[in-house]
């Protein structure tokens, strides 16, 4: 097998994994920690492979994750527990901000 067919199977199997986890991560899918595992990879693979439009995928989970976290804070009902959610929702915010800048500065 010569290299550029390689390069395109790979390019292929690995686009089809990262669209996969941008979707479950948008969607909520597994625990916190999980999720932010994901996020790191996401982040390393976005500078790797930018033309898998990887910030656009973490810019849509941020913005999920905080709309998720809303609706936490609105069935809270300890304000050190709206607190702690709002300042979180507010970091899921700027960090969607961020990505949104640097898609319009590409």
């Amino acid at each position: 097998m010569t290299v550029e067919p390689l390069h395109d199977q790979r390019t292929q199997i690995l686009s089809g994994v990262v669209k996969t986890l941008l979707d479950d991560l948008k969607n909520g899918a597994g625990d916190k920690d999980r999720r932010r595992q994901v996020e790191e990879w996401m982040r390393t693979l976005a500078e790797k492979y930018p033309e898998f439009q990887i910030e656009s995928g973490l810019r849509d989970y941020y913005l999920a994750e905080a709309e998720r976290l809303r609706v936490d804070f609105e069935k809270a009902a300890e304000l050190n527990e709206k607190l702690a959610l709002g300042r979180s929702i507010e970091g899921f915010l700027d960090r969607a901000a961020d990505y949104a800048k640097r898609i319009a500065e590409k």
